[in-house]
């Protein structure tokens, strides 16, 4: 629904009507009446008819002719003249008026620096017209500076100064405007706190308290909406009838009161479904609507909202007139809409869930068609927030998929505003957050439609476009420019020196509370605005360098010709987790993209992921609900595996007791899951690769998606269960988050150094005297000369040394945040050293990092296909490879580990120079692969061994 922030500030009216302006009219051109002047600005004051709107500003033109700057009068004129194009701009829709409104304030804002007693006036007036501009444009950078200028301007306005009630209330619906861009709950928090002040500021009979009480009750209703506080919801009800009393016909607010009452009566509706709310609301939405004739400026919402409300009565009675009726009113306020309006966007959206509902009931193909035209139109529309773009492009995903040809369409617009959602100017918690906002799984639901079609290589570009879009950005921001440096260096030193700063400026801290003081809050509007503008910037230069031959695809996702480029040496295999269906997409360099379909459902990998969780949990398990998720498995089992071979595996299961032994369950548990695994997917996928087993067997990277990023791949077979079949004796496993993590390599860099950080008691945590034998058993293999050793290592001291490292290995608590996982982090003996810290630092020589701490690659489960955690974060800031942990290392399994794999990385080859030997790091997996062999020896459990794995190169 479309709510109204109202307040009239004492600096918009028109101030030539009051004797002081009329005498020095008078004088400058003694002609003028000032009877007839007065009356002029009066009569236009309160009627707003055109043709004195129009005498005013021409006789305001005439005035500045005869004020040259730097008369002391002059700012007052261009101060009027602004107003009345504002305001004429509101009536008609002028386009010339609002520009030259904000310049001709702009030019008066100059003429009054501090300390000049209308300063904030000034200040003020060019923020107001620059909202009206964001309202108009969607440029988020007018809203950014309108906040910026309305914080100067309040602190120019202490109490008891007369305008700040009015510069409150513009600050506070601006943070409220801004909040339905990004969603930031501080910017709402804010904005409440300011109406509130205002509103003490205006006590009755103060002229402007109705819009005081509109503008808190409607941020109470914003509020409602995000959190479900009904006291709230209640308090915008008793305010906004507050409000309407104050405002009896004919006022001119009486529409947006009686609009506003509507909108919450809605709400409430929504909330109880109280009939009596619906109703009342389309009563009061009919009435707003006849007080807004064409071409009032507000008509359009007016007809939006009672389509709305009449749409949801259809739902509750299913009378079809109403449905017509919903359809044709939002019809009409499109129509009423300017060209590339910000609210086509959300028009347009909800007009195709009306025609949706019609083709549900009436199976016309016509409505189905129209529903997909409006919802590409609403996708369409640049000037609106990216977030209501994405919203539209997912209903369009939703109700196009299987029934419309425009379904890949609407995945391809939902996945291109991705990058949108997060823009390089938010800081990394705010990047990371916009991408929780239903962005998840929607890149496997787009390759799952692909797959449908039959394209498998666009479903390929779309899990690569669609997944890990953070890590892409911070790809885009380090990729070198030398190719670009050689054609046009002036484009290549403005695109390193505006992706430097955004960098660095994603880095900053945000966090605010309601204490920060005025003076930090402008400093940080100024700085958002300086990174929109720089983002802008870093668009327009990308746009300049992709118009020259050669650059037409910089920096944009990888076409699948590129990405092919990464399986040269060993087959990827993508495994796609959707509601539509399972599938294993493999890239070879011989065949390029190969189907193979799986048995597998979503609902089954998700039950193997909370059976896996349960495995390995540290202590007791829920005992009630690891049986519930058993009989899940099971189902799986039967459905996979032969009735022989599901006899056999049984038989295994029965004879470890699993009703009694904590640690049989979790044995088979993962007996199962790992059976479940090999039987749906990966004998499938090895079959149709060719596979046989092998004393020296290939590399291979998987590349799961959704929740198939949660579980080993690497160790699924079937174990005691007569021949033994695992992964291990087929391939040497590796992970990749993306196709594109493989695409970068780099010469093996000289000099090599390792980086030991080692942490055997680490202040707050449980020992880990094991890691000083490791430590010992890495210097059997690796030369002093090139080890960097720590114990009890400091964060800046750790920090420093990444830049000059090529093998960095960290046995050390690991600490996962869920909430932030920016906030991820290794634990150093002086602090943790977090995602972030490693994120800022360049790694020119970094090769390879072994961390042998706790859940290192233990990802976010609200964003699987972001990969955020501890490994990824390495991998993404330049280390070819990592060896990382799923969950919980033992204690005494980090030496032998780290033992065995140095010895392989570290073994002498005969043609290797004396003193001159580098290990490939590129082995990096199958030292990995001979090191669990080496350990799986011993006869440990499976949750000491399936826990290591290998990503990247």
């Amino acid at each position: 629904m479309s709510a109204r922030f109202s307040d009239i500030p004492s600096h918009l009216a028109m101030d030539y009507n009051t004797p002081l302006r009329v005498r020095a009219l008078q004088q400058l051109r003694g002609h003028l009446d000032p009877a007839s002047l007065a009356t002029l600005a009066t009569r236009f004051n309160e009627s707003a008819e055109q043709d004195d709107l129009n005498s005013a500003i021409s006789l305001c033109r005439e005035a500045l002719h005869l004020l040259p700057a730097p008369h002391h009068g002059r700012s007052s004129f261009l101060n009027d003249i602004a107003n009345a194009l504002l305001i004429r701009f509101k009536q008609s829709g002028r386009h010339e008026d609002l520009e030259e409104a904000i310049s001709v304030h702009r030019e008066a804002l100059e003429l009054r620096p501090a300390p000049h007693p209308d300063r904030s006036i000034s200040l003020n007036n060019v923020a107001t017209a620059l909202s009206t501009r964001f309202k108009q444009s969607g440029r988020h950078e007018d809203l950014e500076e309108a906040i910026s200028l309305h914080r100067e301007a309040l602190e120019l306005q202490p109490a008891p100064h007369p305008d700040r009630s009015s510069s409150l209330n513009s600050i506070a619906n601006a943070l409220i405007t801004r909040f339905g861009q990004s969603g930031r709950h501080e910017d709402l928090e804010e904005a409440i706190s300011l109406h509130r002040e205002a509103l003490e500021l205006r006590p009755a009979p103060h002229p402007l308290r109705s819009s005081s009480l509109n503008n808190i009750a409607n941020a109470l209703s914003t509020r409602f909406k995000q959190s479900g506080r009904h006291e709230d919801l209640e308090e915008a009800i008793s305010l906004h009838r507050e409000a309407l009393e104050l405002r009896p016909a004919p006022h001119p607010d009486r529409s947006s009161s009686l609009n506003n009452i509507a909108n919450v009566l809605w709400t409430r509706f929504r909330q109880s479904g109280r009939h009596e709310d619906l109703e009342e609301a389309i009563s009061l939405y009919r009435e707003a609507l006849e007080l807004r004739p064409a071409p009032h400026p507000d008509r359009s919402s007016s007809l939006y909202n009672i389509a709305t409300a009449l749409s949801a009565r259809f739902e509750q009675s299913g009378r079809h007139e109403d449905l017509q009726e919903a359809i044709l009113f939002l019809q009409d306020a499109l129509s009423l809409l300017a060209a590339g309006h910000p609210s086509t966007c959300i028009y347009s959206s909800n007009l195709g869930n009306m025609f949706m509902t019609a083709y549900t009931h009436s199976n016309d193909s016509g409505d189905l068609q129209s529903a997909m035209d409006v919802f590409r139109k609403a996708v369409a529309c640049e000037t609106a927030p990216a977030s209501q773009r994405f919203r539209a492009a997912r209903a369009w995903t939703i109700h196009a998929d299987s029934i419309h040809h425009s379904a890949l369409d609407a995945y391809q617009a939902a996945i291109e505003l991705l990058p949108r959602l997060a823009m390089l100017s938010l800081d990394l918690p705010s990047r990371q957050q916009a991408l929780t906002s239903g962005t998840d799984g929607l890149a496997c639901a787009a390759a799952a439609c692909a797959i449908e079609s039959g394209q498998f290589e666009r479903a390929v570009e779309l899990l690569e476009e669609g997944r890990a879009v953070f890590w892409s950005q911070a790809l885009q921001l380090r990729t070198p420019m030398t190719d670009l440096r050689k054609v046009a260096p002036r484009l290549e030193g403005t695109l390193r020196d505006t992706t430097l700063a955004l960098e660095q400026g994603s880095l900053r801290d945000v966090s605010r509370d309601m204490s920060a003081n005025s003076q930090q809050r402008v400093s940080m509007e100024r700085e958002a605005v300086r990174l929109r503008r720089l983002n802008d910037k870093w668009l327009a230069t990308l746009e300049e360098v992709r118009q020259l031959k050669g650059f037409e695809d910089f920096l944009r996702p990888r076409r699948i010709s590129t990405l092919l480029g990464a399986v040269v040496d060993a087959p990827v295999v993508i495994l796609n987790a959707s509601k539509g269906g399972c599938a294993a997409l493999i890239l070879t360099s011989l065949n390029g993209v190969q189907h193979v379909p799986l048995a597998l459902t979503f609902a089954g990998v998700t039950v193997l992921v909370d059976l896996m969780q349960i495995a390995t949990a540290p202590g007791h398990p829920d005992l009630t609900r690891s049986a519930s998720i058993r009989v899940h498995v099971d189902a799986l089992l039967q459905q996979s595996l032969s009735p022989t071979t599901l006899q056999l595996m049984r038989q295994s299961l029965e004879s470890r007791d699993i009703t009694r032994v904590q640690t049989n369950h979790e044995y088979n548990d993962f007996q199962m899951i790992l059976a479940v695994l090999w039987q749906s997917v990966v004998r499938h996928v090895f079959h149709s690769l060719g596979l046989e087993k092998s004393d020296t067997p290939p590399n291979l990277w998987w590349c799961p998606t959704g929740p198939f990023t949660f579980l080993p791949m690497h160790a699924a077979g079937m174990y005691n269960a007569g021949e033994l079949q695992c992964v291990s004796d087929y391939v040497v496993s590796s992970y990749t988050p993306t196709i594109t993590a493989l695409l970068s390599d780099m010469p093996i860099s000289d000099p090599f150094k390792v980086m030991v950080v080692i942490e055997p008691n680490t202040p707050g945590q449980s020992g880990l005297s094991y890691t000083v034998d490791e430590l010992q058993r890495i210097e059997s293999h690796v030369p002093e000369k090139d080890l960097i050793k720590f114990q009890s290592a400091n964060v800046e001291e750790v920090v420093s040394h990444l830049l000059t490292t090529s093998i960095a290995h960290f046995a050390c608590h690991g600490q996962q945040h869920p909430e932030n996982p920016l906030e991820s982090a290794l634990m150093l003996h002086d602090g943790p050293l977090k995602v972030s810290q490693i994120m800022q630092q360049p790694t020119p020589n970094a090769r390879l990092a072994f961390l042998g701490a706790c859940q290192t690659a233990m990802g976010d489960k609200t964003l699987p296909d972001e990969v955020i955690h501890l490994a990824s974060t390495l991998l993404f800031s330049g280390f070819q490879g990592v060896v990382a942990t799923m969950w919980s290392i033992s204690d005494e399994d980090g030496p032998k580990v780290a033992d065995a794999f140095y010895e392989y990385l570290y073994r002498k080859k005969p043609s290797a120079i004396a003193g001159m030997f580098r290990p490939n790091t590129r082995e990096a997996a199958r030292a990995l692969h001979v090191a669990i062999d080496k350990l799986r020896s011993e006869g440990v459990s499976f949750k000491r061994w399936v826990l290591f794995i290998h990503m990247g190169r």
